[in-house]
């Protein structure tokens, strides 16, 4: 698969005159996969489960309402209307699944009234129109980038953690009896993650930073999962 997706690369950086592999590109693009990598890892709690919710994006598109609402109709300050977006994604998360696990309902007919529901909840809310937020933080959240110095900073801690992780599994192998105990190929496979974040770092910062909505998503994807 990843030697597919190698080639598919290859191919159109070839049909686009040597621009999709192109720091700013690739940019563009870790960040438009941000929230749907966000997303997707709160579906893989729900799919392990054998279950399925296809409320998913009307509840993000609902709470992302509630948050430009407050911040601009209500000029409520950027925290309280942040934590109160969260808390109504989880309110509806939780109702979902009070449906599904305590009343029986399958996952499939909750869910799918939900999409219905919260899309049209985000259209009442918002009168159908595109609400703008001027609020720089707010807007530096989905939009901004991180430094060069913070990036490479990242990058070290997660290169250091990377590395004792693999120490810590050699050592453990050995703890446990499970045979003996190889430091050095440990280290040595530890340098394939390595490499691939130092070159996401490098490639990045060739544009104009890590962006922070990667840095969400990265941040979710190691705590969730």
């Amino acid at each position: 698969m990843i030697a597919v997706l190698g080639l598919i690369w290859i191919y159109f950086h070839w049909a686009t005159n040597s621009i999709f592999l192109t720091p700013r590109n690739l940019s563009n693009l870790t960040t438009q996969m941000s929230v749907t990598g966000i997303l997707a890892v709160g579906m893989l709690m729900v799919i392990v489960s054998a279950n399925i919710d296809l409320a998913v994006g009307s509840v993000l598109g609902f709470a992302g309402g509630v948050a430009a609402y407050l911040l601009t109709t209500q000029e409520l300050g950027l925290l309280p209307a942040i934590t109160l977006a969260i808390a109504v994604g989880l309110v509806i998360g939780a109702l979902h699944g009070f449906l599904t696990a305590y009343l029986r309902i399958p996952a499939f007919i909750v869910t799918l009234g939900g999409l219905l529901a919260w899309r049209g909840g985000v259209k009442w809310l918002l009168g159908g129109n595109t609400v703008p937020v001027s609020d720089p933080v707010f807007k530096g959240i989905g939009q901004g980038n991180l430094p060069a110095t913070a990036g490479w900073a990242i990058a070290a801690a997660a290169i250091g953690i990377t590395f004792f992780l693999a120490y810590r599994r050699a050592a453990a192998i050995r703890e446990y009896g499970l045979g003996e105990a190889h430091y050095g190929r440990a280290m040595a496979a530890a340098f394939i993650p390595v490499a691939a974040i130092a070159g996401f770092i490098w490639v990045m910062n060739s544009y104009q930073g890590v962006p922070i909505p990667v840095l969400i998503f990265v941040s979710v994807a190691v705590i969730g999962v």
